[in-house]
């Protein structure tokens, strides 16, 4: 089995612009966790040494490979809290990571980072406990025994997503499986009760499938109407599970397949060979009650995507293959090496880990094209394999691993940091690249920003208050700056204002109110991607100079 699988105008001024955008440097990742070797809470050092000796827990054995953090409560109550929210559960700030039995020796297939007195002395606690992570020498209770977990998925409702591939050891010629797949649903906000065991029939689970990946898609307020999107990595299909309905169907497509020419893979002088298929999996921002899922295999340096109406459509995949010509659509090959997971921002901005140990970065916004990708991190002893990747809050979680010393039974420096959490704010990684729309940047970095106010369809720019500072109230994603001398503006070729934006126009305070996400783009109003019309009241009029 093959294993784990901004525009100014012309002249000087755009000339220099596109050089700051084109050679920006690399933003920042910083280490929050680390590990030369995994290690668990046992009950006691007794317990941790029978384990030693009864090969049950080999450390170098055990591979960190995904990451996902709980940040607390949502304001939202879910549909089936009909007891409410436990306060300590649901409050807490947790981390959790996945350690995939691909060896023998790993007694935790899915544990919470309990931190210790250094970043680099973390233990792993076993989630949700160490019964469900204990397999039986006997009979294995598959309904309540996590097997392996590749990755997980914490929605902003609280549920965590966990996919139990019930594999066994799928870096050894001893690879067995010893459960179906399934999916287990947890609430975090009400003492991590299990919402849902869902087993995947038999008919959509192929000798050679392994569950890689998941991504989760809310359509209400409640989590009800909802859906999963499950990368079958090494049969090359996607799986859709519907949660409302409790049942799942398999997308069969050739834009799941990997290229063979893709199938070589050099890290750190380490080379190996793998045809996995569809693995990276990022969810667009919803426009018009539909949204984009983005794709890729990993061996390829192409991209995919699809609407997620399409997907939740199980009419059209009930007979397998259907003609994915105008439903599914394929980039050209842009990247320059292949790449193993992505997150999409709100904003729509990609952000793809790529084998070369970095990030890069596409605004949706733009043809995915050579020219409009960028990288935004690297490091070639930090981030060696890049395997998984959240956005929590406004920042970017990541794990890098070092698997490619997995393949080849390399695993022998016992000083060495092998496995890293690492943490960096989207804003600081793509800032100076053409994937910030929002920012236009100045020699002197000035922290002032634009609004730009409506009069007859005709957008002005004005000069606000430093952004997060009361009265302001406007989008992240519609800051841009000014020239430091206040006169001479630069215009924006994109802007997107949510909810109110105050202004004072000569002391007197004017309000500037939207009912719906607003994009206005070369001086233009659009109301494209709003669900209602916009309003705005308490009209400001036209100035002579900049607000204050």
């Amino acid at each position: 089995m093959v294993p784990y699988r901004c525009c100014c105008g012309g002249g000087l001024i755009s000339t220099l612009m596109a050089a700051v955008l084109v050679s920006a440097a690399a933003g920042t990742m910083n280490v929050e966790y680390s590990w030369v070797y995994v290690d668990y809470t046992f009950a006691s050092p007794n317990h941790r040494e029978l384990a030693i000796n009864s090969r049950k827990f080999i450390p170098e054995n055990c591979v960190i490979l995904d990451v996902d953090k709980f940040h607390g409560a949502s304001e939202g109550k879910l549909y089936f809290n009909y007891m409410g929210s436990n306060s300590n559960s649901a409050s807490k700030q947790r981390v959790f990571v996945t350690i995939p039995r691909i060896k023998p020796g790993n007694p935790a297939s899915i544990a919470e980072i309990v931190p210790g007195d250094r970043p680099d002395s973390v233990l792993l606690a076993p989630y949700p406990n160490w019964k469900a992570n204990t397999i039986s020498e006997d009979t294995v209770n598959c309904d309540d025994t996590i097997i392996s977990v590749f990755r997980m998925k914490i929605d902003h409702l609280g549920r965590f997503w966990i996919v139990d591939v019930g594999t066994l050891d799928q870096f050894e010629m001893t690879a067995r499986s010893i459960c179906p797949p399934k999916l287990l649903i947890f609430d975090l906000k009400n003492d991590d009760r299990v919402i849902r065991t869902y087993k995947f029939p038999s008919s959509q689970v192929k000798d050679v499938s392994l569950f890689t990946n998941i991504e989760v898609d809310v359509r209400d307020s409640k989590g009800r109407n909802t859906f999963a999107y499950i990368a079958d990595t090494t049969a090359y299909k996607l799986v859709v599970y519907d949660f409302k309905n409790d049942e799942s169907w398999v997308v069969d497509q050739a834009y799941f397949y990997p290229y063979p020419n893709k199938a070589h893979f050099k890290i750190k002088g380490v080379n190996f060979d793998l045809m996995d298929g569809v693995l990276g999996l990022a969810l667009g921002p919803i426009t018009k009650n539909d949204r984009k899922l983005y794709f890729h295999a990993f061996a390829s340096i192409r991209e995919s995507w699809v609407y997620t109406n399409t997907l939740q459509n199980k009419s059209l995949f009930q007979n397998g293959l259907i003609d994915g010509s105008g439903t599914f659509f394929l980039s050209s090959e842009v990247r320059d090496t292949q790449s193993s997971v992505e997150i999409m921002t709100d904003s729509g901005v990609l952000i793809y880990a790529s084998m070369d140990n970095s990030l890069g970065c596409w605004n949706s916004q733009d043809p995915f094209t050579t020219k409009h990708t960028y990288t935004i991190y690297k490091s070639d002893e930090d981030f060696q394999f890049p395997s998984g990747m959240k956005i929590v809050g406004d920042k970017v979680w990541a794990v890098s691993c070092q698997l490619q010393n997995h393949f080849t039974t390399m695993v022998t420096n016992r000083k060495s940091v092998k496995y890293r959490v690492l943490v960096g704010r989207v804003d600081d990684l793509i800032k100076r690249t053409g994937c910030d729309k929002s920012a236009i940047f100045n020699d002197d970095n000035e922290d002032e920003f634009l609004v730009e106010t409506l009069d007859d369809n005709i957008l002005h720019e004005w000069r606000v208050l430093p952004a997060n500072t009361e009265p302001w109230s406007y989008s992240r994603i519609s800051r841009v700056f000014e020239n430091k001398n206040g006169v001479q503006r630069t215009p924006v070729k994109s802007l997107v204002l949510t909810g109110n934006v105050n202004v004072h126009s000569h002391g007197k305070p004017t309000s500037l109110s939207y009912d719906c996400r607003m994009n206005m783009v070369n001086g233009q109003l659009k109301n494209n991607d709003c669900l209602g019309k916009s309003r705005r009241r308490n009209r400001v009029k036209r100035g002579s100079g900049p607000l204050r």
